[in-house]
């Protein structure tokens, strides 16, 4: 909470910001659902969380936690999916599963047709190679009328906006910035560290549909915040990476 009220005063000056955090469950995880377990219960003493509580919307796909300040933040259902490509895809705004190793344009479609938003996200040499030309094939063919492509904070500052994202821009197509915590117990605290910023309304029974709408609006202004990781942290996080990726082998 402490990430998004420390960006949201440095943009507006001002305490009036609602904090959405948008999950993205991988395969075998279901976290969004156990805390919809949790809002059930509606105490403090349960909550998985110091402080918090957990609740219902007027939505399956989105919840409401408050804290003793009386500060709410939305959280948002979503899925991770690896496709046959071994190129990775968020399904966010949904609270439907899908199946994992099928073909990009297929994932895409289905979570289309859930009602979900797919997003590509930016991700170390996950764009290059024979995964950088199954994403530069997808983006000639502009072929989605609702697909994103992502960038998060744990691209080092001292690198350029990635190719496909200029592309991206040049096409049309939306950018949303996120936080993308890696797998580290170091990464706990980010949450809400980097991502995007919209003005507007938003109607706390269906909030998940509500931001649905606006980002699906041509007129929406999608404003990106945060610092990119440094150079030492950044190298630091793909040491660790790759030695928890050796430890599990």
């Amino acid at each position: 909470m402490n990430n998004f009220t420390l960006n949201a005063k440095q943009l507006t000056s001002q305490d009036n910001f609602t904090p959405i955090l948008f999950l993205a469950d991988i395969k075998g995880k279901d976290n969004f659902c156990q805390l919809q377990q949790y809002s059930q219960q509606g105490d403090i003493n349960n909550s998985p969380i110091n402080n918090w509580t957990f609740h219902n919307t007027q939505e399956k796909l989105s919840l409401y936690a408050r804290n003793q300040n009386n500060q709410i933040i939305f959280l948002i259902a979503g899925r991770q999916i690896v496709t046959a490509e071994k190129l990775e895809v968020l399904a966010l705004i949904t609270e439907h599963t899908f199946a994992e190793g099928l073909p990009l344009e297929v994932t895409i479609k289905q979570i289309i047709t859930a009602g979900g938003i797919p997003v590509l996200p930016w991700g170390v040499g996950k764009w290059i190679g024979k995964r950088g030309k199954t994403l530069s094939n997808l983006l000639k063919k502009n072929i989605h009328s609702i697909l994103f492509l992502g960038d998060n904070g744990n691209r080092p500052g001292f690198w350029s906006q990635p190719f496909y994202l200029q592309i991206a821009k040049k096409q049309g197509l939306g950018i949303l910035p996120g936080t993308d915590p890696l797998p580290l117990a170091s990464e706990s605290s980010r949450p809400g560290s980097f991502g995007f910023m919209i003005q507007g309304n938003l109607n706390h029974e269906k909030p998940g549909t509500h931001i649905k709408q606006m980002l699906l609006d041509s007129k929406t202004n999608i404003q990106a915040y945060g610092s990119l990781e440094s150079p030492w942290k950044f190298i630091r996080n793909q040491l660790a990476m790759k030695l928890a990726s050796k430890e599990k082998k």
